[in-house]
């Protein structure tokens, strides 16, 4: 079955619960507002699923030093 959800699609979800920083949210909320994302669940599911990849792909781009910001 593709993307749209079928009968397994719950049975791979779990409902848990998160604090984040105000500025995070702030940012989450922006991009869904802007309708970049559809809600917040979309939205922490692709910053892990990007988090996970860089880690198991590229891990020092997560784990080596840190490039100043411009």
């Amino acid at each position: 079955m593709g993307r749209g959800g079928g009968a397994g699609e719950s049975a791979r979800r779990v409902p848990i619960s998160v604090t984040l920083d105000k500025e995070l949210y702030d940012f989450l909320e922006n991009m869904i507002d802007r309708r970049m994302f559809k809600d917040r669940s979309h939205v922490v599911n692709a910053a892990l699923d990007y988090l996970k990849w860089t880690i198991e792909n590229k891990p020092m781009d997560y784990f080596g030093p840190r490039k100043p910001s411009s």
